[in-house]
């Protein structure tokens, strides 16, 4: 056998081993996680925040459109803390608040099953607040779709 039949077969052989361990282990992981609801937090209060605890709970395969599409659902408790507070403008008993801010005391940054409260929540300064949640992501070709619209590589 030549150098380079050699240098080919190696190269195969790694490229099976990568794709075989693909198979099993091919689905968002827990950094994944981390990384949307660091990207959902940002967005949804647009504050400086600290993830202080963090632990998924359970995870789940499913069918998303009839079996045309695989998703994979990871289930998660994030307990996350505002030192600065969030959205001050619409603590309660402020003079003039303004018209986006609202009561809501449900605090979520995705769930289908009850939609994300409309309006800025107010958070006060230090406040902590936990996300006891899921997040969907859908598989696409090279990566899953997470529910904050990044695609991300396993």
């Amino acid at each position: 056998m030549g150098s380079s039949s050699v240098i080919t077969l190696a190269a195969l052989m790694a490229l099976t081993a990568t794709a075989s361990a693909c198979i099993i282990a091919c689905r968002p992981t827990e950094e994944h996680a981390r990384a949307v609801i660091n990207h959902l937090v940002a967005k949804r209060f647009n504050s400086p925040f600290t993830v202080v605890s963090y632990e998924t709970t359970r995870t789940a395969d499913f069918d998303m459109i009839a079996g045309e599409m695989r998703g994979y659902e990871i289930f998660f408790k994030a307990r996350v803390q505002f030192p600065r507070g969030a959205n001050l403008d619409c603590a309660p008993g402020v003079a003039e608040r303004p018209g986006d801010c609202t009561d809501d005391a449900y605090f979520s940054l995705i769930r289908p099953t009850r939609p994300t409260p409309n309006g800025r929540q107010y958070i006060e300064p230090g406040g902590t607040r936990l996300f006891d949640e899921d997040l969907r992501f859908a598989e696409l070709k090279g990566g899953w779709k997470g529910p904050d619209g990044e695609l991300y590589n396993p």
